[in-house]
């Protein structure tokens, strides 16, 4: 929960479970029961209509609570309904088809008015996260596009769960991750929701052993390739929090710099990303004089980064790594020597086809009634 926390996420949808429960509520349901011959051979309408008005039960009570201590019980009761039959794939997966119609619908209903919105986007989210099947896929997609980063890093965690039997899956809803993947990942604005969209991009070594997985790599990589665009641009005007995406992109750039080879071209592009990163990482450690902010976060960044570029090219150069750790050095000082040290392996790497980072300045958001920080979430 840190990570929603990090988001701005109203205090008490995190307390949730602490608070009073007040106000009244509908009679609930009869408990669910299904025999197991259906769990296991095949739900039967009788059952599926029981799925249905449990479901319709929690989230119209969800929807209608008064408190938060109403938002988790309903929360609670969903989920609790869910786990019942937790072996029986049959029953998780129609339980989810219906919570995720039934939600879908719900959060579109959500008035302005209503104070709790925000703790009642979230806790829908919450529920659709911890239920990691395909049928799931509908409430997904609507929340990634949701106003509320929290909702957003939940949902982008949804698709995370089930990603591997999206990809499996191929088809329709395969295509359907990657279109919300290419309309969304260049364009998020937070960076612990974009650290969560990049861990959704990541092939690892040990899926490429199926088909279905080598196909997707060049989807995933060209997504994330667009993504790092716009993480370096808000790095390198100063806004050090996207060091966090950036860190969690290196080990998905050296993973696609194995699959691609021996492609030179794509070796050098992945080289040039991670040059991308490491030259926005500099200017934003610098933009602080390597105090504060900007060293907190670019500081583990740059000691990432300069050995991935190393280990592409076979060089064991330290002109960033050396700088940072010098103990006599004033913090100014290794500012200054981490940039010119970055723009010694850009001269290096020349003869490699590696640019100098060109970066694009990031627009300021619309004036607003109050004044707007500076640091991303």
């Amino acid at each position: 929960m840190q990570m929603i926390a990090m988001l701005r996420i109203p205090v008490i949808a995190l307390v949730l479970g602490s608070l009073a429960m007040s106000g009244t509520h509908a009679a609930e349901p009869e408990p669910i029961q299904i025999s197991s011959a259906n769990l296991k051979g095949g739900l039967v309408k009788k059952d599926i209509a029981q799925i249905q008005l449990h479901t319709k039960y929690w989230v119209a009570e969800l929807a209608a609570a008064k408190t938060a201590g109403g938002v988790y019980r309903a929360r609670e009761g969903i989920l609790a309904d869910y786990g019942k039959y937790a072996t029986s794939l049959r029953y998780q997966v129609e339980f989810a088809r219906s919570a995720a119609a039934v939600i879908t619908r719900a959060m579109g209903k959500l008035t302005a008015n209503d104070p709790l919105v925000p703790v009642k986007e979230i806790n829908c989210a919450i529920v659709i996260s911890k239920m990691p099947q395909l049928t799931a896929v509908t409430a997904i997609d609507a929340m990634v596009g949701s106003t509320n980063p929290g909702v957003r890093f939940l949902a982008w965690k949804g698709y995370e769960g089930i990603r591997k039997q999206v990809i499996r899956k191929g088809g329709k809803v395969s295509n359907t991750l990657f279109a919300t993947l290419t309309k969304h990942a260049a364009t998020e604005p937070s960076p612990l929701v974009a650290m969560v969209i990049i861990d959704v991009l990541h092939i690892k070594k040990s899926d490429l052993t199926a088909k279905p997985f080598t196909k997707a790599f060049d989807r995933s990589f060209n997504t994330l390739v667009g993504m790092l665009k716009t993480c370096c641009d808000r790095l390198a005007d100063g806004d050090a929090a996207w060091a966090r995406p950036c860190i969690a992109a290196i080990p998905v750039l050296l993973d696609a710099a194995e699959f691609y080879k021996p492609d030179n071209k794509k070796s050098t592009l992945i080289i040039q990303q991670l040059v991308n990163i490491a030259q926005a990482a500099a200017k934003a450690f610098a933009a602080t004089d390597g105090t504060g902010n900007g060293a907190f976060h670019c500081a583990p960044l740059l000691l990432k980064v300069e050995p991935a570029i190393g280990s592409l090219t076979k060089d064991s150069g330290r002109e960033i790594r050396n700088p940072l750790l010098d103990r006599k050095m004033s913090p100014k000082e290794k500012s200054s020597a981490v940039r010119r040290g970055v723009l010694e392996w850009i001269a290096r790497l020349d003869e490699l086809g590696i640019k100098k980072p060109v970066f694009t300045p990031i627009k300021p958001p619309a004036p607003t009634t109050q004044p707007a920080a500076k640091t991303s979430v």
